[in-house]
């Protein structure tokens, strides 16, 4: 693995770039939420090549790397108060808190309403949030796993256990040794056809390690648009986060 700096017009005036070399067909550059760039390349590409291709892509980097140091702003400036909104299942959801004795979070429509004894309290609103969305994101992802794991079971594999937690670069991962699916905790934000898509990937890889031929081939036979969803997926929900 090899790191590249690549100048920009931007006031730290320089970014690095982490070029990693393996056996891939195609140039792969990749923006994450983060602010890590990173660029698979084929094992027989040239330095040269790489670099004046680096150069090429710099404005869209440059256009990336904002993006993302918005999205970060707006998410510390916002956090969870009445008035604020997130996005579940692909749509806007508005978020309504009240004084209560109880503590209590519904979804009704488009508004989350939340009731809690430390209202006017940041940090207890948002554990009190995270805690509801992270067993509705379970529910709704198990729901999704139950329902896509017949095109898996006829092969003779158990069903994976489902974990949902916080990830940084990728919508999910699974382990074979361990018949486990990872989703990730903001994949709830995405519409339903995407965690479709980001679940029935994560079945496939039981039966097929590798993203290979054979791989893809099974996912255009049992979701012929999965390329769509992945787009949707990638650019629209929530952007450098996938596979």
């Amino acid at each position: 693995m090899e790191i590249r700096k690549l100048c920009l017009a931007r006031p730290s005036s320089e970014i690095e770039v982490v070029v990693e070399r393996k056996r891939v067909k195609k140039i792969r550059l990749k923006v994450f939420p983060g602010g890590m760039v990173k660029l698979s390349a084929p094992l027989g590409v040239p330095d040269a090549w790489i670099d004046d291709y680096l150069k090429s892509k710099a404005q869209w980097l440059e256009k990336s790397l904002h993006y993302f140091e918005q999205a970060r702003a707006s998410e510390v400036e916002t956090g969870i108060h009445s008035g604020a909104s997130t996005r579940i299942l692909g749509r806007q959801i508005r978020i309504i808190v009240s004084e209560a004795r109880v503590y209590r979070v519904a979804q009704d429509g488009d508004c989350v309403y939340i009731q809690s004894p430390g209202a006017g309290d940041g940090q207890t609103l948002q554990r009190q949030f995270q805690r509801w969305w992270q067993r509705q994101s379970k529910a709704y992802f198990l729901a999704v796993v139950d329902r896509l794991y017949p095109v898996i079971a006829k092969h003779g594999l158990d069903k994976p256990e489902l974990q949902v937690r916080k990830m940084k670069t990728l919508w999910g991962s699974c382990s074979g040794q361990q018949c486990k699916i990872n989703l990730n905790y903001f994949l709830y934000k995405a519409p339903p056809p995407c965690i479709e898509y980001v679940v029935l990937h994560e079945l496939a890889h039981f039966l097929y390690p590798r993203h290979d031929r054979d791989f893809y081939g099974f996912l255009s036979v049992h979701m012929p648009d999965w390329r769509e969803r992945k787009r949707i997926l990638d650019h629209e929900v929530v952007k450098g986060l996938g596979y």
